[in-house]
């Protein structure tokens, strides 16, 4: 029996489609394992939905190149250039990429929280976001300051206790 229909093959289309479907179910199940497994740890939530997505994204970008290689397209040229690719965007962003993962550190760490009083580089407020990126502390004149996550990773910070903060 031909399975040749119009110049494609029939069986090679379903092996994609069976091969995507794995893996989008995989991606799904490994991100919905992974969220159990966090409700059981101290992690903030920001930290694990991170860590929840970029794994499924992984998942997802690992099997579509298992599919495509599948077909018989030889990879090695796409993976070098994908290689030279991601070293040019971390030269490009890295420090973005270096503020977003010292702000999941942060987050983790829970060295302050939000409402904490903080004083950092003679910068003195309370604590009112702590995002990826940056944390968010407002002064005692009502200003708001943005401080990039990194340098709480390469500078000291001081978490004021409950009295001297309201002094």
């Amino acid at each position: 029996m031909n399975w040749v229909v119009f110049g494609i093959d029939l069986i090679q289309v379903i092996q994609v489609i069976l091969g995507l479907a794995i893996t989008y179910v995989s991606g799904k199940l490994f991100s919905k394992s992974l969220s159990k497994l966090f409700q059981k740890t101290a992690f903030p939530e920001k930290v694990e939905n991170a860590i929840v997505k970029i794994s499924k994204y992984v998942i997802y970008c690992i099997g579509i190149l298992i599919v495509i290689a599948f077909l018989g397209f030889d990879l090695t040229s796409l993976m070098v250039g994908l290689g030279a690719f991601s070293i040019a965007i971390s030269f490009a962003t890295s420090t973005i990429i270096q503020n977003m993962v010292s702000g999941l550190l942060v987050q983790a760490d829970r060295a302050f929280q939000i409402g904490d009083r903080i004083v950092m580089q003679g910068v003195e407020g309370k604590v009112v976001n702590i995002s990826v990126r940056t944390t968010v502390i407002e002064t005692k004149e009502g200003h708001w300051v943005y401080i990039p996550n990194s340098l709480f990773m390469t500078n000291m910070v001081t978490r004021k206790n409950q009295e001297e903060a309201k002094s």
